[in-house]
């Protein structure tokens, strides 16, 4: 299953808290969920991880990362 740019955009405001542009936000998720050696530049929220992870199962998407 494919994100679509709505979700893609849930999934940043659940890890990151800076207002970008929609297309920033759906680039920088990409990389979170698709490269395995992204790192961040900037502080996630706290208890990120988790939250995406609800958040992709409530989605019933499942990602390997």
């Amino acid at each position: 299953m494919k994100l679509t740019d709505e979700q893609l955009l849930k999934c940043y405001d659940i890890v990151f808290s800076k207002t970008h542009s929609d297309g920033f936000k759906i680039a920088e998720i990409k990389d979170v969920l698709y490269d395995p050696e992204y790192s961040f530049l900037e502080s996630p929220k706290e208890n990120w991880k988790e939250n995406l992870g609800e958040y992709l199962i409530s989605q019933n998407y499942e990602n390997n990362r």
